[in-house]
């Protein structure tokens, strides 16, 4: 990925859901309770014993053999318990279904790298440096008062260049609802944002620490049917945390239920404050810091110093954009980070045009994903615009949909008559077209040009293969 913006609601998020069946009410069993938090109102909502709020209904083991490549781990079920907890946090949750959302832009730290934390480090965070206590009863993975038991979770840590923690993320997932743990050190998690229109409203007090929760009603992923959306933030110990989850996983009712999604998301900030915030000492520094390098180009001279990558460059100023080198509409950058990233692009601009040619040098698996999307220069179907006529959504058949807007070719297959395919309309004026090209050699090239002719694309295209 080169470094630049990234869209912080799909970039930093893992997505994931979680749904749970209810039970015949059992009798309390003896287990860890939480120290008490301030005694607040409690929240109206909160079930009462005889209501069965917490039972679970056993379920067959899962299959774990989808996740085992992913850095996921599956939480064991939750005991078998049915409890109204005391001294529940009165949290407001104002309904902000109405509010304004703000899309966040977000650059990672230069030099950032992420690395996945293990159920060990969870478990160091939610009982301190010994982590997960001996002998525990009843026997849970995490303390069970979350409700997390049986869901599916990944937990990463995003560092800086210089190995310092820039923002953890713990997702969990279960048959369809979710929740999401941001934490980051001296402010809150950089995100996707609601604007409260009265945040003090939103906001209570928690043994001394304001936290601000709000919910949302909407049908969040087009199913005809509304989901539930808590979300509450907090300053403790140092670290912002946003807790936010979809519906209640582990909770009784429907994954729409207000009163349960509610209640799921008072249970982390209860148990979370507990002890004023997790212990995050273990996941503060990572000090395996992986070898980076960065720079800014100013022109086409200074990316044409860099030999692995010159060849696979414009050999030239690009012509009617020449005026502009020196100056803002014309950009470049090189990025290396070891094991995950060699690439350098350059870029001109004008009025709405840009003509940018990307370069990627194989390092650890960074290019397995511009494999992952090559196509057959001789299935015409799979990437040629001139046999469609509308969006790709409505017009290009299903299993060509996904690599269709910016496809491989192997450079063997190159031809001006792939590049003429690739060309189509640009709403400006003009063509303009997007494709990868994979070399033997495993280097990847990409193209995104506009205002430009197929022959000039073709031009850039052929310079940079062997010689027939």
């Amino acid at each position: 990925m080169k470094f630049g913006a990234l869209a912080a609601c799909a970039a930093l998020l893992i997505g994931i859901g979680s749904y749970l069946g209810g039970s015949s009410p059992v009798a309390p069993k003896p287990g860890p309770i939480i120290p008490p938090a301030t005694v607040q109102t409690i929240q109206p909502s909160a079930p009462a014993e005889s209501e069965n709020a917490l039972a679970v209904e056993p379920t067959l083991a899962p299959d774990d053999s989808a996740i085992a490549d992913t850095g996921a781990f599956r939480l064991m079920e939750n005991p078998d318990v049915c409890r109204s907890f005391y001294a529940m946090p009165g949290l407001k949750f104002v309904d902000a279904s109405d509010e304004p959302e703000i899309a966040a832009s977000i650059a990672l730290p230069e030099g950032s790298f992420e690395i996945d934390l293990t159920l060990a480090d969870l478990q160091k965070m939610f009982w301190g440096k010994e982590g997960k206590p001996k002998d525990m009863e009843p026997d849970t993975e995490l303390p069970w008062a979350l409700y997390w038991g049986g869901c599916t979770v990944w937990a990463r840590a995003i560092y800086d260049g210089e190995g310092k923690l820039w923002q953890l993320t713990v997702h969990g997932e279960r048959e369809g609802d979710e929740f999401t743990l941001r934490v980051a050190p001296g402010q809150l998690p950089v995100d996707c944002c609601v604007v409260l229109s009265d945040e003090e409203e939103a906001t209570a007090d928690v043994n001394g620490v304001p936290v601000t929760s709000y919910h949302r009603i909407y049908d969040r992923d087009g199913d005809g049917k509304d989901e539930v959306v808590c979300t509450s933030e907090f300053m403790a110990g140092g670290y912002g945390y946003r807790f936010e989850n979809i519906g209640a996983p582990q909770m009784v009712g429907e994954t729409y239920d207000r009163e349960a999604a509610i209640y799921f998301n008072t249970l982390f900030v209860r148990q979370a404050l507990s002890d004023g915030g997790l212990y995050l000492d273990e996941v503060a520094r990572n000090e395996d810091i992986p070898a980076w390098a960065s720079e800014k180009l100013n022109s086409l001279a200074q990316a044409l110093e860099y030999e692995e990558f010159a060849p696979y460059l414009p050999q030239e100023e690009l012509p009617g954009y020449a005026q502009f080198v020196g100056n803002k509409d014309f950009g470049g950058r090189y990025n290396y980070h070891e094991g995950r990233d060699n690439s350098l692009f350059v870029r001109w601009s004008r009025n709405y045009d840009d003509v940018e040619v990307e370069v990627h040098i194989p390092e650890g698996k960074s290019n397995d994903y511009y494999e992952h999307k090559l196509v057959d220069a001789g299935v015409p179907e799979s990437y040629d615009w001139r046999l469609y006529d509308g969006p790709i959504c409505d017009s290009v058949p299903e299993e060509y949909k996904v690599n269709f807007y910016k496809p491989t070719f192997r450079g063997s297959e190159m031809s001006l008559e792939v590049v003429k395919a690739r060309m189509r309309e640009h709403d400006t004026g003009g063509e303009i077209c997007h494709f990868y090209v994979l070399h033997e050699n495993g280097v990847v090239v990409g193209y995104d040009c506009a205002g430009v002719s197929a022959e000039y694309v073709w031009s850039l295209v052929e310079a940079t293969l062997p010689a027939v």
